[in-house]
């Protein structure tokens, strides 16, 4: 058995198994991730019913033990409320300070589709997604993100093939679009 073959089989195997015998198991995942600008959203079915705000993105997810997994994302407006208890939507800037309101990060929410598996064993499984940026202002006066880290929470599936029940969370350590971005985080089935 080569090692190809046994990480993409034997991982799932074992989530599926271990699931089966103790109520709940999660396993720790790695892996990367990829987003590739669309010419449009046009035609993507809005993820929980939040339809997408500007540039959607193909996805394509790559975690170690797991089929790759390929889908869409796209940024969303959506409201958030701050400490101060005042609500506003995504996207929202954090200021220098209240005296100097260059921003200093961004918070912007997205929702992804992303199908993992093949025939009968195929999932497509929704997220919520939350964007952190650490900005600078670049040369043209124009904010430019220098760090940026996204969560994703798996918020449910389309209820069929083997991953119907996962559940999990993942976090991308930097900014994955245009290249491949690290990812961890946790898969979970019941």
């Amino acid at each position: 058995m080569n090692i190809r073959f046994a990480s993409r089989t034997l991982l799932p195997l074992a989530l599926v198994l271990a699931s089966s015998v103790a109520g709940a198991a999660c396993l720790p995942v790695i892996g990367t991730v990829k987003l590739t600008p669309l010419a449009s959203c046009t035609g993507l079915e809005p993820v929980g019913g939040v339809p997408f705000l500007g540039q959607c993105f193909s996805v394509h997810l790559s975690l170690f033990g797991f089929p790759a997994a390929t889908g869409y994302a796209g940024p969303t407006s959506e409201p958030i409320i701050g400490a101060n208890g005042v609500p506003t939507v995504t996207p929202a800037f954090v200021p220098v300070s209240a005296a100097v309101p260059v921003p200093r990060q961004s918070i912007q929410t997205a929702r992804s589709a992303v199908v993992l598996g093949k025939g009968a064993q195929r999932t497509t499984l929704y997220s919520n997604d939350v964007i952190i940026a650490q900005l600078k202002m670049g040369a043209d006066g124009v904010p430019v993100p220098v760090a940026v880290t996204e969560q994703l929470v798996i918020t449910g599936s389309d209820g069929k093939g083997a991953y119907s029940k996962v559940t999990g969370n993942l976090t991308i350590a930097g900014n994955s679009i245009g290249a491949q971005a690290p990812l961890s985080g946790q898969l979970c089935m019941p």
